[in-house]
């Protein structure tokens, strides 16, 4: 075991410093997420620091190599759609095939800090796979909870690391609690990356990757938030939120707690009714990051939207063919959503657009 001093996580709202291997469970008085304090790193051109070398986490982070993923232009994609000038961020060439890994290893990290005995998770599949393989770089045991829909490949990689998996029937919601119950019962690290806030720390990462030349526009699917929450965090610590990159949240139309809330221009996220998506990495009815979520989309000025799973399974062909790039249908939202944006006219030709392409093609099955 790794001994440091960990900072205390606090309520966001109430400041109550919540219990550390259940800070992703919220704050027990008022229901609000956790926080913690943190510095952004100095980014020298391209020079970044090492990967989490500069978080409130010491000097050995549980590693597998994540971060510094590709940014490549998809031009032959984008021509089609008027976007000749978008990249796109390879999140999915990640130890775990998903951008999930960034977070993981923060989360991890800090579990082992303080002694976790055992790591508990709920996951449609990418942070449960990702947990499991992080867990066993540190020695420590995990159980994921997957919903009864869950992907059997990605149930299988979750399995072929060492991690238990166990089904659940019912709401995702219902997934989640069965996570929690068991982190409580068994005296274990609850790692549920919905509302971790060392998990939005690691996402924090990306950005830092993107700041020696920010994009005007940076696109992203949007289930539980912590990808878009941990890099609008950096970009407002880099002082480049406000105005300058504008982030936009792309939803599954058969859930998308996020836009609802947005086009009724309410203040917070409330519950919906789930239909059925292939975007199962956006199946979130009620994400616990909701207001922080439209609290960025208001002050980057971007937009939220919801696309159809006809329209992401057409862009995720699309790019395969014309860029040779496989992604899993949560990852295609971003796809569909920078197409429909460029077509309503947020997205303009001449200015710089990225998509965040989360994870593998392989992670479905064919």
């Amino acid at each position: 075991m790794v001994a440091l001093a960990v900072p205390h996580v606090r309520c966001a709202t109430c400041r109550r410093p919540l219990v550390p291997r259940l800070v992703a469970t919220g704050c027990p008085s008022c229901g609000d997420i956790g926080e913690i304090d943190w510095s952004p790193p100095t980014i020298d051109g391209d020079d970044l620091p090492p990967f989490l070398a500069w978080a409130p986490l010491g000097t050995d982070p549980v590693t597998l190599g994540e971060g510094r993923t590709p940014l490549v232009p998809v031009a032959r994609w984008g021509d089609r759609f008027g976007l000749s000038h978008a990249r796109a961020k390879l999140e999915y060439i990640s130890p775990t095939g998903s951008f999930k890994d960034r977070g993981t290893a923060a989360v991890v990290t800090h579990a082992r800090a303080i002694g976790a005995g055992s790591l508990s998770e709920d996951s449609s599949g990418n942070a449960g796979a990702s947990l499991a393989a992080y867990g066993a770089r540190a020695g420590i045991p995990v159980r994921v909870y997957v919903p009864e829909s869950a992907s059997g490949v990605k149930v299988a990689q979750i399995s072929a690391v060492g991690a238990e998996v166990i089904r659940v029937p019912g709401s995702r919601r219902g997934v989640t609690e069965a996570a929690i119950a068991h982190a409580r019962d068994t005296g274990g690290y609850y790692a549920g990356h919905n509302a971790n806030p060392y998990f939005t720390l690691g996402m924090a990462s990306l950005a830092f990757e993107l700041a020696p030349d920010p994009p005007d526009h940076l696109v992203m699917p949007v289930g539980g938030g912590s990808l878009f929450v941990g890099v609008a965090l950096a970009f407002a610590a880099m002082g480049g939120l406000r105005r300058v990159t504008r982030l936009h949240a792309v939803q599954p139309a058969g859930c998308a707690p996020i836009v609802a809330a947005y086009e009724r221009g309410e203040p917070v996220v409330a519950p919906i009714d789930r239909h059925a998506t292939i975007a199962s990495g956006a199946e979130i009815e009620t994400p616990p990051r909701g207001r922080q979520i439209l609290d960025v989309l208001a002050l980057s000025g971007g937009r939220a939207i919801a696309v159809t799973d006809a329209e992401l399974l057409a862009h995720r062909e699309a790019l395969a063919h014309a860029e040779g790039i496989d992604v899993e249908p949560t990852a295609a939202l971003a796809l569909a959503g920078a197409a429909r944006l460029r077509a309503r006219g947020v997205l303009v030709d001449d200015e710089s657009v990225v998509i965040v392409l989360t994870g593998a093609g392989y992670k479905v099955a064919s």
